[in-house]
């Protein structure tokens, strides 16, 4: 099997084929829901899926339920499905190429593979070069110009993994390459320590006075299915999860050297080797050594850590999470680099879901978690009930029975945690509140986001995201550009209007946790944190497992410069709930 065919955004695709087909053949919307369900489940997971699989644990996947996880099984075991390829036959194969890319759904790519008898994406591009697409029924020049955009985004994008599922895969095998005789340190290296919101490449820096045995030993990890090279201070394998991972192993007197070198980024160490050699010194991979008259000279100065390397050039280290030479090497040579905001700074948790909308567990086990986690506060926030299918009257029992389910948690719970009663709640395409302020000022504080019609114009989603930002009751802006990391763009927004709104109302602007939201990305984080406008750091925890999340919110903050300061949830309960606007 390929070992891109092992990943977890591989299997998600694999199911939603599966429920395309389905959708196509005229199945019940159970199966196609069912499937999808398990789709979403699976690409959120931080764990790989065949890791969870060699463990019997399947079952903690949501939505994987005993009929999928026996295909899953057979997928695993034999690396194809009888049914799924029962299920596909007779279909275009085409479709299956495309399905999924920005505004092509099933029946969208059953028609395009259908019509134009497009075999693969290459083939739909070239039928887009000759128009071909526009003369369908029901496509036109704009239909074609999304689709035209989609594949080319999906090209980029493609083989990156997103920041959850890398870390969980070093952090795993950094633990294994630590138990290994000789091994005194191990770092993930490149993107994934910067934590990039996605991720190219899984590589690990080791430390070792012992290389050839280390590598050795390495190679030969239970989790190691292959070997692709190896030799005296690196090797190449792929893991029994299909994921390639690089190793490099240094000598620990130059490990600071190594890690910062290959820490990146590429335009980061140019700046810096500039300086060095301004100093008289050189540094590369292997070390740092005196320079002078263009030539390098002398023995390695000992760089144990990036540190000793850093203070060579009398600059304050930089922490790798902002090394992207966007002015963090001007501001360590002055050492004005802000303490960054770290996991341990988050005293409550405001943005989560519960069985009372599209949550799996309980506000109260959902409390319980926290308290155990050791948060000060928490504050349950489901997806608003709906005016519109509900009724005012209906909408309003619906809020007062959670406001009193809250209430009880608060008698039950409130000497160990601080309790708020919110909800997330969506603005309608035509910029309206989902929710009338009577029925908004009944919680103690709302978080506004879009969740439908996301392909509308940027002065349309503008006047939507304003509407939020300027209503009295709502106190932050959640996910802010509605981008799902592989699956969906960023909307078009002007962010100057935003950023101005948010300032001259006080309202904070969410850095989701989500693996594939991590929305507000950082370099807007950075924007708006220069415009002295506050965040709030939420998990959207949807079951107890996503409160692990935090730490990919936290690193996006950190990538934004964030200090605490900048972070409304970095308060204690009281000062919170001042800053914050809570009511009540």
């Amino acid at each position: 099997m390929e070992s891109t065919k092992l990943s977890n955004s591989a299997i998600a695709r694999l199911l939603r084929e599966v429920s395309a087909a389905y959708e196509i053949k005229g199945e019940n919307q159970f199966k196609v829901r069912a499937y999808n369900t398990a789709a979403n489940s699976i690409e959120h997971a931080t764990s790989e899926l065949k890791d969870l699989w060699e463990e019997g644990r399947l079952d903690e996947i949501p939505g994987v339920g005993e009929s999928i996880a026996s295909h899953l099984d057979e997928y695993f075991r034999t690396g194809k499905v009888k049914h799924f390829d029962d299920v596909k036959k007779n279909l275009p194969p085409g479709m299956f190429a495309f399905f999924g890319l920005e505004g092509i759904g099933p029946k969208t790519a059953f028609k395009l593979a259908k019509e134009l008898k497009v075999k693969d994406k290459e083939e739909l591009l070239g039928a887009l070069a000759k128009g071909k697409v526009a003369k369908l029924p029901g496509f036109g020049k704009k239909s074609e110009d999304l689709i035209r955009q989609a594949l080319e985004r999906r090209k980029v994008e493609e083989g990156r993994i997103l920041l959850p599922i890398a870390f969980s895969v070093a952090e795993k095998l950094i633990e294994e390459i630590k138990r290994l005789p000789g091994v005194t340190r191990a770092d993930p290296l490149g993107s994934l320590r910067r934590m990039v919101s996605t991720v190219g490449d899984i590589d690990i820096g080791v430390a070792t006075d012992n290389p050839k045995e280390v590598v050795s030993s390495f190679t030969k990890l239970p989790s190691v299915s292959r070997v692709l090279g190896a030799g005296e201070a690196k090797a190449s394998v792929v893991l029994k999860t299909g994921r390639q991972v690089d190793i490099r192993v240094h000598n620990p007197k130059s490990y600071g050297a190594l890690l910062q070198y290959f820490t990146g980024s590429k335009s980061h160490n140019i700046h810096l080797r500039k300086i060095a050699n301004s100093k008289g010194l050189s540094f590369s991979e292997y070390g740092v050594k005196k320079y002078k008259g263009g030539k390098i000279i002398g023995d390695y100065i000992p760089t144990e850590n990036e540190e000793a390397l850093y203070k060579l050039l009398d600059m304050q280290i930089v922490p790798p999470e902002l090394r992207e030479d966007t002015g963090e090497i001007e501001a360590a040579q002055k050492r004005k680099i802000p303490y960054l905001v770290g996991v341990d700074d988050i005293q409550g948790e405001v943005h989560l879901h519960t069985t009372n909308s599209d949550g799996e567990e309980t506000a109260e086990v959902m409390v319980k978690e926290a308290i155990s986690l050791g948060r000060e506060y928490v504050g349950i926030s489901d997806h608003a009930p709906s005016a519109k299918t509900r009724g005012m009257a209906g909408a309003r029992q619906e809020i007062l029975k959670r406001k009193k389910e809250v209430g009880d948690l608060r008698k039950k719970y409130g000497s160990k945690i601080k309790i708020f009663f919110g909800a997330e709640v969506n603005v309608d395409s035509q910029a309206k509140m989902a929710l009338p302020d009577d029925l908004l000022k009944l919680y103690e504080y709302t978080i506004g986001s879009i969740h439908t019609a996301f392909n509308q114009p940027k002065d349309v989603i503008t006047k939507r995201i304003l509407a939020i930002l300027e209503n009295p009751y709502v106190n932050a802006l959640g996910h802010p550009t509605g981008r799902l990391l592989g699956e969906r763009e960023a909307y078009e927004v002007d962010w100057e209007k935003v950023f101005a709104t948010a300032q001259k109302e006080g309202k904070a602007l969410e850095i989701n946790s989500y693996p594939s939201r991590l929305d507000l990305p950082d370099g807007l984080v950075k924007i708006a944190k220069d415009k002295n406008i506050k965040f709030l750091i939420s998990t959207d925890a949807h079951r107890l497992a996503h409160y692990q999340n935090l730490k990919f919110g936290v690193a996006v903050a950190r990538r934004g410069w964030c200090s605490k300061e900048d972070i409304v949830n970095s308060l204690k309960p009281e000062e919170f709930a001042k800053v914050f606007k809570v009511r009540g």
